[in-house]
């Protein structure tokens, strides 16, 4: 019954827009100047094709957040500005952290998503996926974020499973001097930004660094998994303390482009990783790359862009997994330190190469080699007995959690993008990728646009996509819980698109898609002890993405979509656990005059199912408002907004694996920000 109240709801509230907004467009005159970025058929992309297209040519189900869209929405992190893309939905894990479920699948540390930044990937090798460590990424460096809702793999090979996230910094022409931010707002969070962009005889320098620090949100769990247990903390505190600085450095001289970054990041462990409360965790990650590239122009016909990088990610946490006094047999409790560092080394090639007038070529090929050394481990309990012991035991040599371990991957893609008539587009690209622990892979693409009359499209995609197995799934090893398994395949999907666009009025765009994905080979635990990596699940997924999208100039805009999927397990047919059945979002943005504007924006989500055989009700449905306000040009050159986030204070969770928080993980109520900002 609260479903169905929540979608007619919704349904009802975009009628109602919808009517509105029609009326106001019919008296309202707009120059396309003063149109907000919000319609992105025309913004330039790089992301579908790796060069630059409208969203429109680009064959993929694309979305594109601007930096305008981000300041008047409040968004403050890279996951903020994720939770309005339909199909995708966030939830956290006991470590604090945010998972990105797409499409009706959530997986550990979002594996299935390719994330870059400057079309670099960011993505470690440990666990897969990179929002670990870049789910709090600043956005003040951030001109835009392109986002293909689909698999990547044919051009972007391991991990561009469900998605494609690339961020896009800005340049020198995008910041033409400095600006200064300064924030703070509720558990004592305070945030520094300083953004620079310079062109010095030819030489253009841009770049940002930001500190962060917060004490983060801390709420009362009842129970945790040793509760009755003597030794639990709980009822308790929760944990979610964080500092984190941030540098990006973008320098380019002529056809030569050399791009940095540098993270740093301290967290305190939310619930902990056992789901057990802690004191004493600490969570400490270091990453950072350099990328050189070098555009060469050989013809006007042939164009070829080489570069070279260097990646570098530093794991260096202290784990209390249970706390003093566990079953009367751990007076210090049980704690570990590990350590590992990865490299990585690449290589690629990328030739553009046009046939013809409307056909291009894109070929390219690419090497890795990425390396996992200097690893560490101490516990004072025994890794495989759990016997105590009176210190800090290293075991690097005798036990090791993981072992040092080299993959290789050589890989080429060939793409053709034809232009048949002025309105079909016609695309087929394929990658093959080839490891060193596992035979090659090969992923193609296929993808038609047709604009059958003047303001509608359609877009037909077919592709495979693949993700490789992590090291932490292969590699894991004396553990009384889980280990790796080196013979693992990587995780296959194959997915159908359909989507239709059209543009009722200069103003008022809608679209709608449909998709449908079969995964296989999915890498699952299997029921052993201590359990073990295993390929043998499979899921099956269809659903349908709805958005509209209205704007009247001078800062006025409405958008709202809606994202329905079914997703079940092929095994069993039950449906996948912890992603809602539906969620949407509703906004609206008010420029007042030159001097406000304020923007209130809505999260919807239905009820997440448990996992099968948890007996606990599903997760309710929500919805959450947040609310920002911009005041600027009072001053020149200064701005200062305000953002409310949960503005009705509604409770809710996040959903806990079963045997653990059998409350859930509570998640913040209402907080503000004040932020201020000053160019020169």
């Amino acid at each position: 019954m609260k479903l169905k109240f929540n979608i007619i709801t919704f349904s009802l509230t975009c009628l109602l827009l919808s009517n509105l907004t029609y009326l106001f467009a019919q008296d309202k005159k707009t120059g396309l100047e003063d149109m907000f970025a919000i319609f992105t058929e025309e913004e330039i992309v790089v992301s579908a094709l790796k060069r630059p297209r409208t969203v429109l040519k680009s064959p993929a189900i694309m979305s594109v957040i601007t930096a305008k869209q981000i300041k008047q929405m409040g968004f403050r992190t890279l996951i903020d500005v994720l939770k309005i893309v339909p199909g995708f939905y966030i939830s956290m894990d006991e470590t604090g952290e945010r998972e990105i479920a797409v499409r009706g699948v959530l997986d550990d540390a979002s594996q299935k998503i390719k994330v870059l930044i400057d079309g670099h990937s960011i993505n470690d090798v440990w666990r897969g996926g990179a929002m670990w460590n870049f789910d709090d990424l600043p956005v003040e460096n951030i001109k835009r974020i392109e986002i293909i809702r689909g698999p990547g793999s044919a051009l972007y090979g391991q991990n561009a499973f469900l998605a494609v996230i690339d961020i896009i910094t800005k340049d020198t022409e995008d910041i033409d001097g400095f600006q200064v931010t300064t924030s703070g707002g509720s558990f004592s969070t305070q945030n520094y930004n300083l953004l620079f962009g310079r062109e010095l005889g030819g030489l253009k320098i841009s770049g940002f660094l930001d500190y962060f620090d917060t004490q983060g949100f801390s709420k009362k769990i009842e129970q945790d998994v040793l509760f009755p247990a003597a030794a639990s903390r709980s009822p308790g505190q929760s944990q979610n303390r964080k500092e984190k600085t941030d540098l990006n450095l973008r320098l380019s001289y002529n056809n030569l482009e050399v791009k940095a970054k540098y993270m740093k990041k301290r967290r305190k462990d939310y619930i902990g990783v056992g789901d057990a409360l802690n004191e004493e965790s600490i969570l400490r990650d270091t990453y950072m790359f350099t990328e050189f590239t070098y555009k060469l122009s050989l013809s006007e016909k042939l164009n070829m862009t080489p570069k070279v990088y260097y990646d570098q990610y530093n794991y260096d946490p202290f784990f209390e997994q249970r706390p003093d006094g566990h079953l009367g047999v751990y007076p210090e409790g049980i704690k570990g330190q590990l350590r590992f560092k990865q490299r990585t080394i690449g290589f690629e090639n990328q030739v553009n190469y046009k046939l013809f007038e409307g056909n291009e070529l894109t070929f390219g090929l690419q090497y890795e080699w990425i390396h996992q050394h200097d690893i560490k481990y101490g516990k004072n309990s025994h890794p495989i007995t759990n016997a105590n012991l009176t210190t800090v035991t290293d075991f690097t040599h005798d036990l090791p959690f993981t072992r040092k371990a080299t993959r290789h991957i050589y890989a080429f893609y060939l793409q053709d993008e034809w232009n048949i008539t002025k309105d079909i587009d016609l695309t087929i690209g394929v990658r093959h990728d080839r490891f060193t622990r596992f035979e090659g892979t090969t992923n193609p693409r296929v993808g038609l646009i047709w604009r059958f009359i003047e303001d509608a499209h359609l877009k037909l995609l077919l592709a495979t996509a693949f993700k490789a197995p992590s090291f932490q799934e292969m590699f894991l090893t004396n553990n009384s819980v889980k280990i790796g398994n080196p013979s693992l395949d990587p995780e296959k999907i194959n997915t159908f698109e359909i989507g239709l666009g059209y543009h009722f009025t200069e103003h008022m765009r809608a679209s709608i898609n449909y998709f449908y994905n079969r995964i296989r080979d999915k890498i699952i635990l299997d029921t052993a002890t201590p359990k073990q990596f295993q390929n043998g699940g499979g899921s099956r997924i269809h659903g349908i993405e709805a958005e509209w999208k209205a704007d009247f100039g001078n800062d006025n805009y409405v958008f709202a979509n809606y994202t329905f999927q079914d997703a079940e397990d092929t095994r069993d047919r039950n449906r996948l656990p912890d992603v809602p059945v539906y969620n949407g979002n509703i906004g609206i943005n008010a420029g007042f005059c030159k001097y406000t504007n304020a923007n209130l924006t809505t999260h919807l989500s239905g009820p997440r199912p448990r996992e099968d055989g948890d007996t606990r009700r599903d997760i309710p449905a929500q919805a959450l408002v947040n609310m920002t306000l911009i005041g600027k040009n009072f001053i020149d050159n200064f701005e200062v907004r305000g953002s409310v986030f949960n503005l009705f204070d509604k409770s809710y969770y996040d959903p806990a694996p079963q045997n653990t928080v059998p409350t859930d993980y509570p998640q913040q109520g209402r907080s503000f920000t004040i932020e201020l900002r000053y160019q020169f």
